[in-house]
Order: structure tokens, then C-alpha cells, then sequence
């Protein structure tokens, strides 16, 4: 086989991967907004529940499992683990590699954004002087 079309394929592998990851994380957030949804309606503010509520993860530790989920990497990852996967994700998911204006394109865009928006979130958890930096530039 010929090396461009064995690249050819290792690339839409992963690129299919990448794409596949993403949507899974975009299902999984509308389905717990769905769900949490549906309870608000089915449950009757007059009657007080049975049984204690277990507690409610705090939204910066869901948005932090989130994050990790994009990235590909089990919770509590180092930082240097979560600047490693950036870079790959970012490598795979560049525009410039489809055509302008295509679907693959926008799509490739729209998770580039996503991974982009992770990145950040861990970042200001995991590194303390990305923060003293935002806090600089804010001023």
C-alpha cells in the first residue's frame, strides 16, 4: 500500500475518534441537563422528599470531569498530561486540512473550540499562574 494512502487512513481514524468524542460529550450534556429537567418537573415543590437528596457535584468539579472527558484523560491528570493531549487534539483537529466552507470544516472548528475551552478550564485549575496572568491582564 502506498504510504499517502496508508497516512490517508491512519488521519480519518482519528479524525472519526476525535469526532466521535466530542459528540459523546455533547450527548451526555444534554442529556443530564434532560434529566435534571425532567426531575425539576416531577417532583411537586409541596411535598418534601423522602429520602435526604444525595449532594450535588459542584459545577466547577462537572465542568473539571467535562474538561477531562474532551481531552481524552482520566480525572486528576498533571498538567503536563493535559498540555500533551492539547497539542495532539490540536494537531488532528486543524481546518486548514479540509476545504473552506465544507461541513468536515465547520465541524473541525466547532472542536477545536471545545478542546480550546477545555484546555483553559483545566489550565486555571492545574496551573496557579495562568490565573495570576488572567488576573494581570483583567486589571
Amino acid at each position: 500500500m502506498a504510504l499517502g494512502r496508508r497516512i490517508t487512513r491512519l488521519m480519518k481514524a482519528h479524525w472519526g475518534e476525535l469526532v466521535e468524542r466530542v459528540e459523546q460529550v455533547i450527548r451526555e450534556e444534554t442529556a443530564e441537563s434532560t434529566a435534571a429537567q425532567e426531575l425539576q418537573d416531577a417532583l411537586d415543590p409541596t411535598r418534601a422528599p423522602s429520602a435526604p437528596a444525595a449532594p450535588k457535584p459542584s459545577a466547577q468539579e462537572t465542568a473539571l470531569s467535562r474538561a477531562y472527558r474532551v481531552l481524552g484523560l482520566p480525572d486528576g491528570a498533571e498538567l503536563a498530561e493535559v498540555r500533551r493531549a492539547y497539542r495532539e487534539l490540536m494537531a488532528r483537529s486543524d481546518p486548514s486540512r479540509f476545504p473552506e466552507g465544507s461541513p468536515e470544516r465547520a465541524r473541525a472548528e466547532h472542536i477545536r473550540q471545545r478542546i480550546e475551552q477545555a484546555y483553559q478550564t483545566l489550565l486555571l485549575h492545574l496551573d496557579h499562574t495562568a490565573q495570576r496572568f488572567r488576573n494581570l491582564q483583567t486589571d
